[in-house]
């Protein structure tokens, strides 16, 4: 059975059409002008009766296509813009494009410069003091810096997201003039949910870093999502209320004593949802102002303070109960493991999570089993699970792991199976299972096994048995990932595939099975077997040949299937 072709909408036909003809329809006579000498408020033609989400539709394909080029961008710059991403041709990108774009574009709400690093960073302030209605802005990879920070301070009350990601002219002045303005004494950008910070590491010691970090989380009272690897020591300085000492972070700005004052005051007046929406909204003329203290009051740190992030990223497994007590909201968290066993951390102290990942940084040196009680307490309410470097030590621990999480959408899991002890008189396999393992939100599973453990036939038959539970009560699973499994997957896949109707798998568009134990033949099941694939990677598979890899090509060649096998 032939795999079902995408079905392509008329819009896409229609705007595919335009990006094939740019060249030679509606660039024909516009090339032939100096487009670097005019700035045209308004131009006559089809794009400025195209809705704003189309002409911006049209960019990326043009851009993604390689076929976009500045006298495009003079045709496709219109006023009735609301977003605006010139990601895929950030090389073209330059002052006079952002001249264009501060002209035309006065009522953008989003807009991404990614990698744009050809703008200087007063064209970049220029343009931002001119987007007020701005709502989310990347400007990753960019000449962003103090000036640009403080233009968005000022100039974007309405922000909600905001990336400056691998910016190397950003400083911890710069952050902190953007969260506060040190001449009205209030505090800006109060709509600011995610912050982005990745690979910013602004000059002075790591706990002025930590600080900075601090002060920006009790000055944005909305925000959810600040990934950065000091993130932890600043939860902690903010646990710990070390507000004791005299000064600031830098000059110009409050103590985080001050800061912390101000920010309870604040959150005492929002009362209900409504009244929390209207001040995230407020404008940086009506935020909250600091209010000196006197000194005998600096040290004074509210008895109780809760941030709202909802995601942390590489969580120490010692600050885990100190992070709890601060971020009640935790939707999604990684945490990184050490080499102790299981301490006084629960996740129960999450009610909210929803994905979650345990690894170990370096070698295996913690258990699965250690953590399946923790697991069962928040399983109901997980829909990614991700459990990297681990030991598995008992043959049942993963069924009875997603038994316990039967909402799960996306499963990933590297393990390290140890060698088990065999009694001398070995039982008869067991008979695998007949019931399938129901999972009927999952649409990625991935497997990863190493260890000597693996290659023994208990434990290979009864995961071998796992699978078969997982697979038959798996059917919107589009993505499924085997790799290292020396179960016989030949047999895995018969068994799944002769099921009673309805026919599982039949959603399937990725197959990996690396270095696992598979023949052509069970390659062949999952070929033929009428679901939506697109590729299969049999790399280092040992029982699978040259040969049957050419006949599992020609074998989808006839079928007429749009799949790619890979194979080494």
């Amino acid at each position: 059975m032939s795999r079902r072709k995408e079905v392509v909408t008329l819009t896409g036909l229609c705007l595919q059409n335009i990006a094939d003809n740019m060249q030679s329809v509606w660039m024909k006579d516009y090339m032939m002008k100096n487009m670097e000498e005019y700035n045209f408020l308004f131009i006559e033609g089809p794009f400025n009766q195209l809705a704003g989400s189309l002409v911006q539709e049209l960019i990326r394909i043009l851009g993604e296509s390689h076929k976009l080029n500045k006298g495009c961008l003079h045709l496709l710059l219109q006023p009735h813009l609301l977003e605006l991403s010139l990601r895929s041709c950030a090389g073209i990108v330059n002052v006079a494009i952002m001249q264009l774009v501060t002209v035309r574009c006065k009522h953008l709400t989003s807009l991404d410069l990614h990698s744009c690093n050809r703008v200087p960073a007063a064209s970049l302030a220029t343009l931002i003091e001119g987007l007020p209605r701005l709502i989310k802005l990347c400007l990753a990879d960019t000449q962003c810096d103090s000036l640009v920070l403080t233009a968005i301070g000022r100039s974007c009350p309405r922000l909600c997201e905001l990336d400056v990601s691998r910016c190397k002219k950003v400083s911890s002045s710069s952050l902190l003039s953007m969260v506060y303005d040190t001449k009205g004494a209030t505090f800006c950008c109060q709509a600011l949910r995610v912050l982005l910070l990745d690979d910013v590491k602004p000059k002075g010691s790591p706990e002025q870093w930590a600080q900075v970090l601090c002060f920006i989380l009790l000055a944005l009272p909305c925000l959810e999502e600040l990934p950065n690897p000091s993130l932890s020591a600043a939860l902690n300085l903010l646990y710990s209320r070390s507000f004791t000492k005299p000064g600031t972070c830098f000059d110009g700005f409050p103590p985080l004593a001050e800061v912390a004052q101000s920010r309870t005051i604040s959150e005492s007046k929002i009362k209900g949802g409504s009244n929390m929406r209207n001040y995230q909204l407020n404008s940086s003329a009506s935020s909250p102002k600091v209010t000196p203290q006197r000194s005998s009051e600096t040290s004074v740190m509210p008895e109780r303070l809760t941030l709202r992030l909802k995601k942390l990223e590489d969580l120490e497994e010692d600050d885990v109960s100190v992070v709890g007590s601060l971020c009640p909201l935790v939707e999604e968290v990684a945490i990184s493991l050490g080499d102790q066993p299981l301490g006084s951390w629960s996740l129960v102290q999450w009610p909210h999570l929803t994905k979650l990942t345990l690894h170990c940084p370096q070698k295996p040196e913690r258990t699965l089993e250690e953590f399946l009680a923790a697991l069962q307490a928040i399983g109901n309410s997980l829909q990614v699970l991700s459990l990297q470097n681990l030991l598995w030590c008992h043959d049942d621990s993963l069924p009875t792991l997603l038994t316990m999480c039967p909402n799960l959408q996306s499963f990933q899991s590297h393990f390290t199976v140890l060698r088990q002890n065999l009694l001398p008189n070995e039982p008869e396999l067991p008979p695998w299972p007949r019931d399938p393992l129901p999972l009927p939100r999952l649409h990625a599973f991935s497997l990863l096994i190493e260890g000597e453990g693996s290659s023994q036939a208990i434990f290979q038959h009864k995961l071998g048995g796992s699978l078969v539970s997982v697979l038959k009560g798996s059917p919107q699973l589009e993505s499924l990932s085997l790799c290292g499994v020396q179960s016989p997957l030949d047999s895995v896949f018969e068994v799944v595939y002769g099921s009673s109707p309805p026919r599982p798998l039949q959603r399937l568009s990725a197959v990996t099975l690396c270095g696992s134990n598979v023949t052509q033949w069970g390659a062949s099941l999952v070929v033929r077997s009428g679901s939506d694939l697109r590729t299969l990677d049999l790399s280092h598979c040992k029982e699978v040949t040259c040969r049957d890899h050419h006949q599992l090509q020609e074998r989808a060649r006839k079928q007429r299937l749009n799949l790619t096998i890979s194979w080494l």
